[in-house]
């Protein structure tokens, strides 16, 4: 999104705009696609020599869930963004699209969830149990490679 700092009044004015989601640059990743357009909406006003930016980001993304492996869709939002650009004499125009890009990439979750209550896969038969439980008994006892912690017998202090 490219700003042109000419057109912005005294008190400043509002943008709104989409940005192609190749912005992401999230052609090749495999956990996260990026599929519909990157929302902005900002106020802009120049104040001091500096550009001071701040407004909403908007995204609808579809990601693989860490649990489970199924692929989600989840609506990233930052409505906190806030950014200041020094505009010296002779700038025409300020261009934020690696700042919008930056800002989103710092919002995804680490571990992105289809749902809080997501019960994973079997970790045994690998079977997605939220579809049902597996045949395999796999997850009958949930302590899985932990189990021999359990029969641990430490010394007194």
């Amino acid at each position: 999104m490219i700003i042109d700092i000419a057109k912005i009044p005294v008190e400043g004015t509002d943008y709104e705009g989409e940005l192609p989601p190749s912005i992401l640059e999230l052609e090749n990743d495999k956990f996260v696609r990026a599929e519909k357009p990157v929302y902005c909406r900002f106020h802009v006003q120049v104040a001091s020599h500096e550009l001071v930016v701040q407004g909403t980001i908007e995204v609808e993304l579809e990601c693989e869930c860490s649990r489970c492996t199924e692929f989600f869709s989840t609506t990233l939002r930052d409505s906190s963004f806030l950014r200041a650009y020094e505009v010296p004499e002779g700038t025409e125009t300020v261009d934020l699209t690696g700042d919008i890009r930056e800002d989103i990439l710092l919002t995804l979750p680490s571990f992105p969830l289809c749902s809080a209550e997501c019960k994973g896969l079997c970790p045994k038969c690998g079977r997605n149990l939220n579809e049902g439980p597996c045949s395999c008994g796999g997850t009958e006892d949930n302590s899985g490679p932990w189990r021999e912690l359990d029969d641990l017998k430490l010394p007194p202090e």
